[in-house]
């Protein structure tokens, strides 16, 4: 990702993995310009100069940032209608699972995904409609405001909110790992409290892992560009690249394929030894246990189908940057990278359809919060007292002698 910006012929960092919206190599002549090694005549680089041709390069106001144009279409349009979607699913999700009857720590666990699954994408939606609606022949001009809002919303707080919930679904594996292979450790390891802590300590780490961003501006002063460049030696920003690839991209989505495997095969074990059960009660239970492990092997395969391969694509691309060779033009880089980001936002949202299929429970107390929504603004009904006189005909005659005498006494006390 290291920039070229003169009369480079090749960039070893061209197309990087990591910043593969951020990372352009210019050949900045009079006539053409060259966009990773590959010459573009249609496409000239706003310079600068361009927008103020008297500007000092230390006090820019303006920054430039290059748009393909399937990235202003899709980070637009559809990137929006997902997050949306999600936000809307995941909502659903909390409102059923802060119901006092479904208090388990496994729906605790789901409880916290869904909200930080609905916070990776919502929280880029304000600098995304800005930047990606403003796009004029593939360049977009930011103040210095916008570009280290935007960087910050993508590469801080999206990639914060993933990796705390890829933690927490490999939390959610270990758990349903306990339950089904050791259920008497269960209580005594995830109760609700140690449940909680669990939650904030890996919300808290995850945050910390990718504080790197946060120091590290965006807003190019020198060459007016809004970009992350990582520096010739390589030595903080390589160490950070290592941590996160490790931390979040290779060791948890193995680890959860792994736990993945040990459920699927204590489950059909389970199957074999079906007709053991003693009591209703028993098979009852563990048929709840079950339908439970079956919707987190679910959640989990559903994880696991675009962080498998978008690891090994990160390791494989870290490794030819250390070794100096050829890797990914830049354009097919965010290609990849943008399909990543939208099979992640579609899991999301097809956990909530995980649950309304599989999860009976889940159905049913959404059915009870939906008919205690419509109760609540629903007219409530006036009774209006019976007088002696509006009591028909029918009525009276269809009464015992003996029971209207007593009515009359009755009544006659009230007048």
């Amino acid at each position: 990702m290291q920039m070229a910006h003169i009369n480079s012929s090749y960039d070893k960092y061209q197309g990087s993995d990591m910043h593969p919206d951020y990372d352009i190599s210019w050949n900045n002549s009079s006539d053409n310009s060259t966009v990773n090694g590959s010459l573009n005549n249609n496409h000239r680089h706003p310079r600068n100069d361009d927008f103020n041709s008297e500007q000092d390069n230390d006090d820019y106001t303006e920054f430039v940032f290059q748009v393909y144009d399937f990235e202003e279409k899709i980070y637009a349009y559809v990137w929006t209608l997902i997050v949306i979607l999600t936000a809307f699913g995941n909502v659903l999700i909390v409102a059923v699972f802060v119901r006092k009857s479904m208090r388990t720590t496994t729906n605790l666990i789901l409880l916290f995904i869904a909200i930080s699954d609905s916070l990776t994408g919502f929280v880029t939606l304000p600098t995304y409609i800005h930047v990606f609606m403003t796009v004029k022949l593939g360049w977009v001009s930011l103040t210095k405001g916008w570009c280290e809002a935007f960087m910050i919303s993508k590469l801080y707080i999206f990639k914060a909110f993933h990796t705390v919930s890829v933690w927490l679904t490999l939390l959610l594996g270990f758990q349903r790992f306990i339950c089904v292979w050791f259920p008497f450790l269960k209580k005594s390891w995830f109760g609700i409290r140690r449940t909680l802590i669990a939650v904030a300590v890996i919300t808290t780490c995850a945050f910390v892992i990718h504080i790197y961003h946060l120091h590290r501006r965006k807003a190019d002063n020198i060459d007016g560009y809004c970009q992350w460049v990582i520096e010739d030696s390589c030595v903080e920003t390589c160490i950070f690249l290592w941590m996160t690839l490790l931390f979040v991209n290779i060791v948890p989505p193995l680890l959860l394929l792994v736990l993945t495997i040990l459920i699927i095969q204590k489950l059909f074990r389970r199957n074999i030894r079906k007709n053991s059960f003693t009591t209703e009660q028993r098979h009852e239970r563990d048929q709840q246990n079950k339908t439970a492990s079956i919707i987190v092997v679910c959640i989990a395969i559903i994880f696991l189908l675009p962080e498998i391969p978008y690891g090994i694509f990160l390791l494989v691309t870290v490794i030819k940057k250390h070794s100096e060779k050829d890797i990914l033009p830049l354009r097919d880089n965010r290609i990849f990278h943008i399909t990543y980001e939208i099979a992640v936002l579609l899991g999301f949202h097809a956990n909530f359809w995980v649950y309304i299929i599989m999860n009976r429970r889940f159905r049913d107390e959404f059915k009870f919060m939906f008919k205690d929504f419509i109760r609540k603004f629903r007219p409530k009904r006036t009774t209006v007292p019976i007088r002696p006189s509006t009591v028909s005909m029918e009525t009276c005659q269809s009464q015992s002698s003996s029971t209207k005498i007593q009515d009359v006494n009755e009544l006659s006390t009230f007048v």
